[in-house]
């Protein structure tokens, strides 16, 4: 009977070019949760930004034509009163949803919620601040400039004086490697400027390096586990949003063909990334080896990584022996403990 079982608030969707991509996240999530132990409330967030309860019938078929016609939010005049899950899980990527707005809101709230705080949030969202405090904390990150509009004269001043191409051009705060293009001379840098800025009003360039692309994943709140590296070889020129999402010809090794201290080396490097930014929850953290110094480079981490059957995120844990219902559990159990312990410091600070 659900009223034995711990309520879990699914957020899903979003305002965001990553909504197609929370969909197929969260249906992940929702097949493997331990239905024995969790009672799942589905809260669709459309495009538009309303909150909806979704059933069950209508999630399994993807009919979102079905819904409640009302919000969650609660100074709109037709909400109505929250599902109130004991824990909310969002499954929410990219902008409003991974930066710290949802976050934010739930600890404004008082619930419990899994992954990072709302301040981790947008520190890892945000690829310059990222960088800059990973940097500070004397890790390796590659060259990189960042323009907030385009002007496209002195984007190309500072590109020739100090990184020089090829390049990428991203959006600062975005994911799924939307918006993103890789270039090699000037005639290409204006179109992948125009693309980047469709999505973001602070735009990062940064050096292209001859590297190989590993990735880690992290949970934990105080004490954190790092799993075993993992390698994606791109079927494309780099790993974008076609191969990710729909091609999927790009080619993995789980766990990556490294050496033992090479590997060790890498998940050190991880586990410091993630402390850095004084993340809690759960992360995915990106790295580079570069293929003729062996150098290894940050280059982002991801507070709510890709979370389908086939994702990296999941798929590494499995490499340790945890299966995806068991992850999730974990994942809620951190999103308890991270909410107690601060709920209890918010109460002595104020005693």
């Amino acid at each position: 009977m659900k009223n034995n079982k711990i309520k879990v608030g699914i957020l899903f969707g979003g305002q965001s070019v990553e909504h197609e991509v929370s969909l197929e996240s969260t249906e992940a999530l929702y097949k493997n949760l331990d239905k024995e132990q969790f009672f799942p409330i589905l809260i669709y967030i459309g495009k538009e930004g309303r909150w909806r309860t979704m059933d069950e019938e209508s999630f399994i078929k993807k009919d979102f034509s079905h819904k409640t016609n009302h919000s969650f939010i609660p100074w709109l005049q037709d909400s109505i009163p929250l599902a109130n899950p004991d824990i909310y899980f969002p499954m929410l990527h990219g902008p409003n949803g991974e930066d710290g707005r949802i976050q934010g809101l739930l600890e404004l709230a008082g619930k419990p919620f899994v992954g990072a705080n709302s301040f981790s949030s947008a520190l890892a969202m945000d690829k310059v601040v990222s960088k800059t405090l990973l940097k500070n904390a004397g890790l390796t990150v590659g060259d990189f400039l960042y323009f907030e509009a385009n002007d496209f004269f002195h984007i190309k001043e500072g590109i020739m004086e100090k990184l020089g191409y090829p390049l990428f051009i991203k959006p600062c705060s975005l994911g799924s490697s939307v918006g993103i293009s890789k270039i090699s001379d000037e005639e290409q840098l204006k179109p992948a400027l125009d693309l980047a800025f469709q999505y973001d009003q602070k735009v990062i360039i940064e050096k292209a390096l001859d590297m190989r692309e590993i990735e880690v994943s992290v949970m934990g709140n105080k004490e954190i586990n790092v799993s075993r590296p993992g390698e994606l070889i791109p079927h494309n020129e780099f790993y974008d949003y076609n191969d990710k999402y729909i091609d999927g010809k790009t080619c993995f090794h789980m766990p990556a063909r490294l050496d033992a201290e090479t590997e060790e080396e890498v998940r050190v490097i991880a586990g410091k990334a993630f402390k850095a930014l004084f993340l809690n929850g759960m992360a995915r953290v990106d790295l580079f080896i570069e293929n003729q110094t062996n150098k290894i480079y940050i280059n982002e981490i991801n507070t709510i990584p890709g979370f389908t059957e086939i994702s990296m995120f999941p798929k590494l844990w499995e490499l340790e022996g945890i299966s995806f219902t068991e992850l999730i559990t974990r994942l809620i159990d951190y999103g308890f403990d991270y909410h107690k312990k601060h709920k209890n410091l918010a109460t002595n600070s104020h005693g």
